[in-house]
């Protein structure tokens, strides 16, 4: 078989060597140039069984390159991957697609990635010039074509991916091994023709609805991350990429799933090193003045208030001080929890720093609901908290302020609930609000 010729096209010839010295595993030939319009020519003169096209060049861009190349004889059935850096959003993904490419790729390239995708086509491209080379020895299509589905078939099933083909509804038209092991079945045939299957699997129903809404909107999704619900019962994040097809009769979807628990749980546990107190487990300042942020917004928008309540704890330090600080971590992690009982869930507790916490109410009728809040807090404390067999008692004091009543914006409304707090101690008051005390 004639060797097969890959194309590179980039405008930066750092890239182009980058890129070929990535390929040299693969049995093919590697030619390269450095824009669109030569890109152009050698197709016209080549048999490519690739193409990967870098998007920004100046002149003619990679979706022109692209669009021109398809409109050539010999560029109309060449599989084309787009390589970028920049053009990652959703519009630019989708004028790609409506270009003619048939996969993304986003710097920095990951090798393993590029490698695999390269050897799919590749070998996709071997096995389409065999079946020709097939059909013309053979005199009985119908006996060419027989091989040729076999062959496929046999991608299919020993593909690492999950591919599949459902109806609107989620029930499984047909699946691959691989899909049947990432969801935890024995066979693919446990997943065929089962009511709805998809739709039972996904853990956000709401989150299944928007993927189903997008799909008959845009005909397509790409890279769709929701989390799905095995058949033993562990929860597994994937990744989607499927398309719709009406061509006749009942609509059908059919795409690849790839299970990405992994990279997605070490996304979440950075998320939550970064926005969580990792004492007490409930959220730090930075999510704190993130939600506040939220929480003003939607004030606005429907004419509520927004409660603020700045805590800081009383005789914290003789605990620490006197008992060491495994105690007085055990003694933070015990108050955050009973506060933590004490709040709605649409509300949001945080510890602020130190021996401080804050509390965001997200909508109050007035200051009186608020301070309910607040001598609901304070009784949390009344309780010591024993720690190794010794009982400790912390308490605390407390300053409120409201928005839009003392404070217009997140930084003063703390400043206004700090200060109301200071004044509290200043007088010998549990709490505290801007609007009644004196500060």
């Amino acid at each position: 078989m004639t060797e097969l010729e890959v194309l590179i096209v980039d405008d930066t010839p750092m890239n182009l060597v980058l890129l070929e010295q990535l390929l040299k595993k693969h049995d093919c030939r590697v030619r390269m140039a450095e824009n669109g319009h030569e890109a152009v020519e050698l197709v016209r003169r080549h048999d490519f069984a690739l193409v990967l096209l870098d998007i920004q060049m100046p002149g003619m861009d990679g979706y022109d390159t692209c669009r021109t190349i398809k409109a050539l004889d010999r560029g109309r059935h060449v599989p084309v991957i787009f390589i970028t850096s920049i053009f990652q959003d959703e519009a630019s993904v989708k004028l790609g697609y409506e270009a003619g490419a048939v996969d993304y790729l986003f710097r920095p390239v990951d090798p393993y990635m590029l490698r695999s995708k390269v050897k799919v086509f590749l070998d996709l491209h071997r096995q389409k010039v065999r079946l020709e080379h097939e059909i013309v020895r053979r005199k009985q299509a119908a006996e060419a074509l027989g091989r040729a589905e076999e062959k496929y078939r046999s991608f299919f099933i020993k593909a690492v991916e999950g591919i599949f083909q459902t109806r609107l509804d989620g029930t499984v038209i047909d699946a691959n091994p691989a899909l049947a092991r990432i969801l935890g079945f024995g066979r693919p045939e446990e997943l065929i023709a089962v009511p709805g299957l998809f739709q039972q699997l996904a853990v956000d129903q709401e989150h299944r609805q928007n993927y189903l809404e997008l799909l008959q909107e845009e005909g397509y999704t790409s890279n769709w991350e929701f989390e799905a619900r095995r058949k033993d019962g562990e929860t597994v994040w994937l990744s989607e990429s499927s398309r719709l097809i009406r061509e006749e009769g009942e609509p059908i979807v059919e795409g690849v799933i790839e299970d990405i628990t992994e990279r997605k749980q070490s996304e979440l546990n950075l998320h939550r090193r970064a926005h969580y107190d990792g004492l007490t487990g409930v959220p730090n300042r930075t999510l704190f003045y993130d939600r506040l942020g939220h929480f003003l917004q939607g004030a606005r928008r429907y004419n509520h208030k927004v409660g603020m309540l700045f805590i800081d704890l009383n005789d914290f330090k003789r605990v620490n001080d006197g008992f060491g600080h495994p105690v007085g971590d055990e003694v933070l992690r015990e108050v955050a929890e009973r506060f933590r009982q004490r709040v709605r869930a649409s509300d949001t507790l945080a510890r602020i720093g130190g021996d401080e916490f804050g509390v965001l109410l997200a909508a109050v009728d007035d200051l009186g609901s608020a301070e309910k809040v607040a001598r609901d807090l304070l009784g949390a404390l009344d309780k010591p908290f024993e720690v190794r067999g010794v009982p400790h008692m912390v308490g605390a004091t407390l300053g409120i302020s409201l928005f839009p009543d003392d404070a217009q914006d997140a930084d003063e409304l703390l400043r206004k609930a700090d200060a109301a707090m200071y004044a509290a101690k200043r007088s010998g008051r549990k709490w505290c609000s801007a609007g009644t005390c004196i500060i």
